[in-house]
């Protein structure tokens, strides 16, 4: 059984969700959805209006974000367990498609760029009938953005200004399982030197935590912009190498392989890694194995030496916040809420074959929305 403070949330979530914009949609249901999701209580909600307003025709779990106490939330019968790899093979998904309704179009949403290898394929297979995809965020926007050659429409809400509330707070909750994971083998993070490599909107709520927890700083990103914008903001910053040869605790937040291949080599013995999204997307974990010898110290930390230098890497090198449950509040149904609005979005547009997003006016208007629902603010 739950706390009726989560039964309270889902169902007041739920009634968030569905404003006139959506109520007064005509024809959703032909409008079949395929949604890659984070198996948390944050997603019983959004997938529970998904469900009401369109036909959803499967849910693609990220695996290692699965909290098994609501799973009983989701039917079993719609959870098809495609890991990313599998994904990369256009059959693996083809027996989906092939069940969907002809009268209806296809939209797919996706976290971590889940299609970006079979997306022309799909769009080959359903012809006019695959309507595009919605991507969540930026490591998933990078990835679509290297392809060759795009031929269907992507929209990405991963830089939208509403998702910044809720990077940020991933950022803090970041830290937080951090110094958790720390805490457990006595250690603290109060006032160590600590690296954080790639400067975004995670990165930001990184630094804001450490800050608070008086750590000594270092950033480095590979736009040389953010560096400097960061610096002007009087930010430490330093070169990879030479935070990888100085820090205690290491956060990866690129989201485009913050560690690969022998730069492991320069890391300060004894360091602490940790990333906050999926291995393969923040180190080369593969490389490291074959390398290092391992050694299990904990439930979430792994020992890796080779010729007494040795490293720690924390859950495997898997985003951290969900071993406690990425909690970001309802800040999180912003975006949840763009991407809702962003289907019915591209069902009535006629969209290039490119990566775009949503018009501002639609943005404000689910601002707007939030500030009258939860703060009992008119603007």
């Amino acid at each position: 059984m739950f706390s009726s403070i989560i039964q309270e949330k889902i169902s007041k979530r739920e009634n968030f969700f569905e404003d006139s914009y959506l109520k007064n949609a005509i024809n959703t249901k032909e409008i079949s959805v395929i949604v890659v999701l984070h198996l948390l209580d944050t997603g019983v909600p959004y997938i529970n209006i998904i469900q009401k307003y369109f036909s959803l025709e499967c849910i693609i779990p990220k695996q290692k974000s699965i909290n098994a106490n609501f799973l009983r939330f989701y039917k079993k019968e719609r959870i098809c367990n495609l890991s990313r790899e599998q994904l990369k093979d256009f059959n693996s998904i083809k027996n989906i498609l092939q069940k969907i309704p002809q009268q209806n179009k296809l939209i797919i949403l996706d976290i971590g760029g889940y299609f970006s290898n079979i997306g022309n394929d799909i769009k080959d297979y359903l012809g006019n009938r695959f309507l595009g995809i919605i991507e969540d965020t930026e490591n998933g926007h990078q990835k679509y953005a290297i392809q060759d050659k795009i031929n269907y429409p992507i929209i990405s809400v991963a830089r939208s200004p509403l998702k910044e509330n809720e990077d940020y707070l991933v950022g803090q909750s970041v830290v937080f399982s951090a110094d958790a994971i720390l805490r457990e083998q006595g250690i603290l993070l109060n006032n160590k030197k600590t690296g954080i490599i790639g400067f975004g909107k995670i990165g930001n709520g990184i630094l804001s935590s450490l800050k608070e927890k008086g750590c000594d700083i270092l950033i480095y990103d590979i736009n040389p912009i953010t560096l400097i914008k960061s610096y002007s903001k009087g930010n430490k910053i330093t070169s990879k190498i030479k935070l990888l040869e100085s820090s205690d605790m290491i956060f990866c937040s690129s989201g485009n392989l913050s560690l690969k291949e022998d730069e492991f080599k320069y890391l300060k013995g004894g360091a602490f890694l940790a990333s906050v999204t999926s291995s393969d997307d923040e180190m080369n974990i593969s490389w490291l194995e074959k390398e290092y010898k391992k050694e299990i110290v904990s439930n979430f930390i792994v020992r890796y030496n080779k010729n007494s230098h040795y490293i720690y890497i924390i859950n495997n090198g898997d985003a951290i916040n969900f071993l406690h449950g990425a909690v970001v509040d309802d800040f999180i149904l912003l975006v949840q809420k763009e991407i809702i609005n962003a289907i019915l979005y591209m069902r009535e547009s006629k969209l290039k074959n490119t990566i775009q997003e949503i018009p501002e006016f639609i943005r404000e208007g689910i601002a707007d929305l939030w500030l009258k629902y939860f703060l009992l603010i008119n603007v």
